[in-house]
């Protein structure tokens, strides 16, 4: 009975899942079914993840954050045995605010604004980790621009690398042919953004798209409760957002595109916003761009 009641109590521990990016998989009466946000497994759970996927769980007991990406298929329970060094310690405060704002966002619908949202100010969330994370941004495309005026469209005219506190990058794949775009894209190319996170903190990212004329595109969606779940990347890893395609127009056109990565979760549509440089405290942003020629 000593031998035996350890295993039952490891098989009862349950984790909740934060979030999950690419293709993740479990087992259910037999069958494979997409694994979503907010369903509670067990450590005999099984899952399958396949490359450049991932899925983050909360373990709400012990207040910890585990990522998962190691491809094929395994229980939960040895996955996340693998991760114990490297799992994310939360305060149980956290922690339930966490879970308060996962469930909150199911309800709410996904979208690309294209306006500036105001997000709501929580103890842990707030709109001054927004303001931080724009006043980086904005200091980081200042140095890349040249001259006055609209600092995106400067910012997307110099082609320019922006400075970044973190070692973050992207590409944007072809959801045809699986292949790298180039710097020349054919008009109508749909492709999906994969990123790579490349320190060892678990990071939000989202992607900004800028025209030679300034106007602005958020290419992952965000979810009215701001939860950021579904745009985590976990450390040292690459993440591809395929369940988000993107197309790029049939006429020719100069396209820059912006990674903004954070250790906290942000509102990322402020981004929408004028981007405009100013005084005050920053905060650690990932920052990488690339240019595009549509033919």
């Amino acid at each position: 009975m000593l031998m035996i009641l350890p295993l039952i109590t490891v098989s009862a521990q349950q984790y909740t899942v934060y979030s999950v990016a690419g293709d993740v998989f479990v087992k259910e009466n037999g069958r494979e079914v997409r694994l979503k946000p907010r369903k509670t497994i067990t450590a005999g759970t099984v899952l399958r993840i396949e490359n450049e996927s991932a899925v983050t769980v909360l373990d709400e007991r012990n207040s910890k954050m585990f990522s998962m990406t190691e491809t094929g298929t395994s229980t939960a329970g040895k996955l996340i045995a693998g991760k114990k060094s490297s799992a994310k310690n939360l305060s149980k405060q956290y922690m339930g605010y966490l879970v308060k704002q996962l469930f909150a966002s199911g309800s709410k619908q996904m979208s690309h604004p294209d306006t500036y949202m105001q997000s709501t100010a929580t103890a842990y969330r707030s709109e001054a980790f927004d303001s931080l994370m724009l006043r980086s941004v904005a200091a980081a495309i200042a140095e890349c621009a040249t001259g006055n005026g609209n600092a995106e469209k400067a910012f997307a005219v110099s082609g320019k690398q922006p400075s970044s506190d973190l070692d973050v990058s992207f590409e944007l794949v072809s959801c045809d042919t699986g292949e790298t775009l180039g710097r020349d894209v054919e008009g109508n190319t749909g492709c999906y953004v994969r990123v790579r996170n490349g320190t060892d903190e678990l990071l939000y990212v989202n992607v900004l798209n800028i025209d030679a004329s300034g106007n602005k595109y958020l290419v992952l969606p965000v979810d009215s409760a701001s939860s950021c779940s579904h745009l985590l990347v976990p450390p040292m890893s690459t993440v591809a957002f395929k369940s988000e395609p993107m197309i790029f127009g049939d006429t020719a056109s100069e396209e820059s595109f912006l990674l903004v990565a954070t250790e906290e979760p942000v509102d990322f549509s402020i981004l929408m916003s004028p981007i405009k440089p100013s005084e005050g405290s920053r905060m650690r942003t990932g920052l990488f761009g690339r240019r595009f020629s549509v033919k």
